[in-house]
């Protein structure tokens, strides 16, 4: 995306240099995050939100959902969000606390101009945020940094808004049992992290016929368990663990507001999310031959030719979930899915990132196939990886750390193929790595994947010695190769 001009700001009303109680910090790539009662108050919020509503507002806007997760900041947020908002002019729809998905499933189904859901997600607890849509799609990067220089100046309206209350929840339950159906006898466990799942996922499978055993099913935003991250071994030790006890066809983790999925087998391994988009993007190209699939750099090697062997045309993009939307919304993909375990389902879904639906879809393709969860990778190559490996560094240098590894490999990508659409990624013919620079953290992300072990500590010591003179800590990179050895 371009960069933005003084004078871009200027005619929205704001001004690079003016000073402000609103932090730009704050507004990240893909949403508002920081920490609560530092970063974030209620007075911010709702400053927030009046901007906002006159951001949607100058496009006709009318009417805003406005949700929020379980922690203990979240609703004192909300309440402040919709008074910003509808000091703007705006109306607003409160739907209190749900899941992400299902404040996304009511943007749609109410038919409204937008969203904002109040989420700190799989973040430590001290933390929270701000996830907002126009329509059913992300506003995110420079947009957001626009929606700061509007909050600097914004001023309330005469002719304010409402806020009515509505219970969405046996609306979205009713849509996803008329989506699915099950036959008796399916058993599944789940981990809700103590997020927004618990609440939604239970009645939600138990209404389809499916019998659930959950773990950490309190909401409970001090997250006294794990933090609610799938996507981080560590924290499904207890599901993998449960699932290879009992008698369970799979296991489903949730993380904190329900937009990403975790996938454990039934003999409790767990599978990539990577995976698990290809075996969605085999499903649907059943039903659409030669449509679209969108992953982001961060993927196995294996799913671009898997992709097309299935008869798709795979696209790759960069990380985000916000860019994976937009991507979608470009190239009408059938899905588009992530690493970290945001899948969007376009085909017989509703385009946007839905753990239950991403669950549940699971469980069809399974049926359907009369097929254990395990039987839909058995196919897929045994390698060797690390899980997304995060690199310390400070924000001042990560961009240019990448940047130099860039120059680098472009003088010498040491017999590999060189894509630097989101960092630098150097696929081999017995593996691939990839850095790139966390849009979210101070830290670089690497993934390294081998053929076996030998491969993948090859190349995470081509990793290690380009990043050996730069100004990051690499502990954790070696903590992960030493695994491997």
């Amino acid at each position: 995306m371009k960069d933005l001009s003084i004078a871009e700001f200027d005619l929205i009303g704001g001004s690079m240099n003016q000073p402000s109680d609103l932090p730009l910090g704050i507004f990240r790539t893909y949403d508002i995050r920081g920490i609560v009662g530092e970063d974030l108050t209620s007075d911010r919020v709702r400053q927030i939100g009046l901007g906002l509503g006159l951001h949607l507002a100058a496009e006709n806007a009318r009417e805003i959902v406005v949700g929020h997760d379980i922690r203990e900041s979240s609703p004192d947020f909300a309440a402040a969000l919709a008074e910003g908002i509808c000091s703007a002019g705006l109306d607003v729809i409160e739907i209190h606390h749900v899941p992400t998905p299902v404040l996304y499933w009511a943007v749609k189904h109410l038919n409204c101009d937008g969203g904002v859901m109040i989420t700190g997600s799989h973040n430590p607890i001290d933390y929270n945020g701000l996830k907002i849509t126009r329509g059913l799609y992300p506003i995110w990067g420079d947009e957001l940094q626009l929606l700061h220089a509007k909050c600097l100046t914004s001023k309330p309206v005469e002719n304010t808004g409402s806020r009515t209350s509505k219970d969405i929840l046996n609306d979205y339950f009713a849509a996803r049992v008329d989506r699915f159906s099950f036959p008796q006898g399916l058993k599944v466990a789940i981990d809700c992290g103590n997020g927004t799942a618990g609440p939604v996922a239970i009645p939600l499978f138990e209404k389809l016929g499916i019998e659930v055993d959950a773990l950490y099913a309190e909401p409970d935003g001090t997250f006294p368990n794990h933090l609610p991250d799938p996507e981080v071994p560590k924290y499904m030790k207890a599901l993998c663990e449960k699932v290879a006890q009992g008698d369970y066809v799979c296991g489903f983790g949730f993380d904190g507001d329900s937009d990403r999925v975790g996938l454990i087998d039934e003999n409790g391994n767990k599978i990539s999310a990577d995976l698990l988009l290809l075996a969605f993007a085999r499903h649907l190209l059943k039903e659409v031959p030669g449509g679209k699939i969108i992953f982001d750099v961060k993927c196995t090697d294996d799913i671009e030719p898997a992709i097309r062997q299935a008869g798709g045309e795979p696209i790759l993009s960069k990380t985000g979930h916000s860019i994976i939307k937009e991507k979608m919304r470009e190239t009408g993909a059938i899905l588009a899915g992530e690493l970290s375990g945001h899948i969007c389902v376009n085909h017989k879904g509703d385009g946007f990132d839905d753990a239950f639906f991403a669950a549940l879809l699971t469980l069809e393709i399974m049926v359907q196939n009369d097929c254990k969860c395990s039987d839909l990778f058995a196919d897929i190559p045994e390698k060797v990886s690390t899980p997304e490996v995060k690199i310390p560094v400070s924000e001042e240098h990560k961009f240019g750390v990448v940047d130099h590894l860039v120059d680098t490999f472009r003088a010498d990508s040491m017999g590999g193929n060189l894509v630097d659409l989101d960092g630098v990624r150097l696929s081999f013919a017995d593996g691939w790595m990839l850095i790139r620079a966390s849009n979210t953290t101070a830290n670089l992300t690497a993934r390294i994947e081998g053929q076996d072990s030998a491969a993948l500590i090859r190349i995470g010591e081509i990793v290690e010695k380009a990043l050996s003179d730069q100004p990051v800590e690499l502990a954790a990179l070696r903590e992960a190769l030493e695994s491997n050895r």
